[in-house]
């Protein structure tokens, strides 16, 4: 009888923002829902109910003013203020299907922090975007 236990995901991801592949700076990354409640009062007492749910895209790099790199793709899309396309394929270096679904979401580019981190240790930028509405997963 096969064994049909479940793997976990080691995250070996390829990343890209507006066509750029950043798989090489990219430390972190996370595509987040955040669903607002609404409590309802009653004179029975109080209930919380699921209200909006906004998506985000998080991701922490290091920095790098090189050619193609961090600063060169980020800067003019925060410049730029339109939205823009993040893809993740979780298992780099192979095919998408249903064990690895391309998650393609559109973002808001917002301002982050251009440099910062501690003496001897690479500089890190953390950005935080807003989804302009939830992830697609692509299987095919």
């Amino acid at each position: 009888m096969p064994d049909t236990t479940a793997l976990p995901l080691i995250l070996n991801a390829k990343v890209t923002i507006d066509a750029v592949e950043l798989d090489c700076l990219v430390n972190e990354i996370a595509i987040e829902p955040e669903t607002e409640t609404t409590e309802i009062k009653t004179m029975c007492g109080a209930s919380e109910y699921p209200g909006t749910t906004k998506w985000s895209f998080n991701a922490t790099l290091y920095q790098s003013f090189d050619a193609g790199g961090t600063h060169e793709t980020l800067w003019p899309l925060v410049e730029a203020g339109a939205p823009v396309t993040v893809t993740v394929l979780p298992k780099r270096g192979e095919l998408v299907g249903v064990t690895n679904p391309l998650i393609t979401v559109e973002v808001i580019p917002t301002p982050y922090t251009i440099i910062g981190g501690t003496a001897g240790e690479p500089s890190e930028v953390e950005i935080e975007w807003a989804a302009i509405g939830p992830p697609v997963l692509t299987t095919v």
